[in-house]
């Protein structure tokens, strides 16, 4: 055999190698030519996918914050319906009790312009001890007396002004006098405290100091002598 035939044979098997190296790119890129557009589709199929969950997510959001407030407005509606419920019984009870009260008031005035010389008798304490058992059952069923002492300053949400008088041992525009107590259960308040507001006199006192004091030697009005009376 010739040394030219191996050549040849190894000429051919390359060019075998080398066609079927071609066919194989060529059948490759067949295949991905044709799933360009697939892959473009699953894109859009994502897109579309993400673009949805974002939109449920929103959504979902919304309405959790819609239940939060939904549920805090109906956290408020029930305390201020059972608030509402509280005044009312408050209301019942003291319309129950108002007509003690003047029968309490008045036991009250007597025992403060009680001469000294009744409070040895033994129905004056038979009445006392009335008084207080009033006083224990308008406790027990949460009525109370409104704050209000001399000197204390003065409260227009407990207290009710009837009328001032001159007090030099309180300040100005602080009670004086309790005229009537007042009642409160529960922070509302059932009947203002009646009261008078203290006034200091100091304007009457000024007033009579700016007083000009009648001078003896002023001129007499003619046809008079200026002189000592007969």
């Amino acid at each position: 055999m010739s040394q030219e035939e191996p050549m040849d044979q190894q000429s051919a098997e390359a060019a075998r190698t080398e066609t079927a190296d071609v066919a194989t790119s060529a059948a490759k890129a067949v295949p991905g030519e044709a799933a360009d557009p697939r892959i473009a589709e699953l894109e859009f199929q994502v897109a579309e996918l993400e673009r949805r969950v974002t939109k449920e997510r929103e959504a979902a959001t919304d309405y959790m914050n819609r239940w939060q407030r939904a549920q805090a407005d109906f956290a408020n509606f029930k305390r201020r319906a059972q608030q509402e419920e509280q005044q009312r019984e408050a209301l019942v009870t003291w319309r129950t009790l108002a007509g003690m009260l003047p029968a309490l008031d008045g036991l009250e005035r007597a025992f403060a312009t009680l001469p000294p010389a009744l409070r040895t008798f033994s129905w004056i304490d038979g009445i006392a001890l009335v008084h207080m058992q009033m006083s224990r059952a308008l406790a027990a069923m949460g009525i109370t007396p409104v704050a209000a002492e001399p000197g204390q300053p003065f409260d227009p949400t407990k207290h009710e002004a009837i009328g001032e008088v001159e007090a030099a041992e309180h300040p100005a525009g602080a009670i004086a006098v309790i005229v009537q107590r007042g009642y409160e259960t529960d922070g509302v308040l059932l009947r203002p405290a009646l009261v008078q507001v203290a006034r200091q006199a100091v304007a009457r006192q000024s007033q009579e100091q700016e007083q000009p004091e009648a001078d003896p030697t002023a001129t007499a009005a003619p046809g008079e002598e200026v002189g000592e009376a007969p």
